[in-house]
C-alpha cells in the first residue's frame, strides 16, 4: 500500500502575518528584557522565550548576547530619533528656524512616547551604570547624528563647522531635549507643570528660546 505522506514534498513554513522577520523580533525582545534587567542579568533564554524563537535564536542571528546589546543600543537610540528623520528634516527646503522647530517637534513626540520606548529605559540604565559597550554605540550611531544637528545649527549660527563655540550651540538645543526625555512626565507634572500639560506652547517656547540664544552665539563670533 502506498504511503502518500512518505513522498510528500517538504512544506514550507509560511511567512509571518504581520512580516516581521524572526531576527527582528528577537531583537525587540532583547530590548523589553534588557530594559527591565539589565545586560548582566538578562539571559539569551528569556529573550529566544519572549521572542517565541528557537533557543539558538541569539547566537545564530547575531553571534552572541554582546552583539546583540551593541544592536540593541543602536536600536533604543534609533527610538529617540533616528539619522534617516534627521536627514529628512535638514535636507529640506524650509528656513534653518523651521527646520530646527521640525527637530524639536520630533523631540517632543519622542518625549509624549517615552513610557512605552524600552530604549528610553535601557539609556537610563546606561546613564546611571555605564557598560563597555556605550562607547562603541555612541561612536557608529550618536556622532553621525550630532553631526547632522550641528550642520542644521550652522545653518542658524553661521558658526565656523570647526569651532568649539558650535560645538557648544549644538550641545545647548540637544542636552534640554535629552533631559525632558530623561525626566518622567509625572514628576514634570508635579515640579514643573506648565512643561508637560501644553505640548503646543513647550514647542514654540523652547524654539524661541533655542533661537534666541543661538543668534546670540552667531551674532559674537570671536573666540
Amino acid at each position: 500500500m502506498n504511503n502518500t505522506a512518505e513522498y510528500s514534498p517538504r512544506r514550507r513554513r509560511a511567512p509571518r502575518r504581520d512580516g516581521m522577520s524572526t531576527r527582528t523580533i528577537v531583537l525587540e525582545a532583547a530590548g523589553q528584557v534588557f530594559a527591565e534587567r539589565g545586560f548582566a542579568e538578562a539571559t539569551n533564554k528569556e529573550i529566544c522565550e519572549r521572542a517565541g524563537a528557537n533557543g539558538a535564536a541569539v547566537n545564530y542571528y547575531f553571534g552572541g548576547k554582546d552583539r546583540l546589546y551593541e544592536e540593541v543600543l543602536v536600536e533604543a537610540h534609533r527610538q529617540m530619533v533616528s539619522l534617516e528623520d534627521l536627514e529628512q528634516i535638514i535636507s529640506s527646503d524650509c528656513a534653518p528656524e523651521e527646520k530646527l522647530r521640525s527637530f524639536f517637534l520630533r523631540m517632543l513626540q519622542t518625549i509624549a512616547s517615552s513610557q512605552e520606548l524600552w530604549g528610553i529605559k535601557i539609556y537610563l540604565r546606561e546613564l546611571a551604570s555605564p557598560s563597555s559597550f556605550v562607547t562603541k554605540a555612541m561612536t557608529t550611531t550618536v556622532l553621525p547624528k550630532a553631526d547632522k544637528l550641528r550642520s542644521l545649527i550652522q545653518e542658524v549660527t553661521g558658526l565656523p563647522w570647526g569651532s568649539e563655540r558650535l560645538q557648544r550651540a549644538t550641545a545647548f538645543v540637544v542636552i534640554p531635549c535629552i533631559s525632558l526625555i530623561m525626566f518622567p512626565k509625572a514628576l514634570r507634572t508635579l515640579v514643573l507643570p506648565a512643561s508637560a500639560s501644553n505640548s503646543d506652547g513647550l514647542l514654540e517656547d523652547m524654539l524661541t528660546y533655542a533661537l534666541s540664544g543661538l543668534y546670540g552665539l552667531g551674532q559674537n563670533q570671536a573666540e
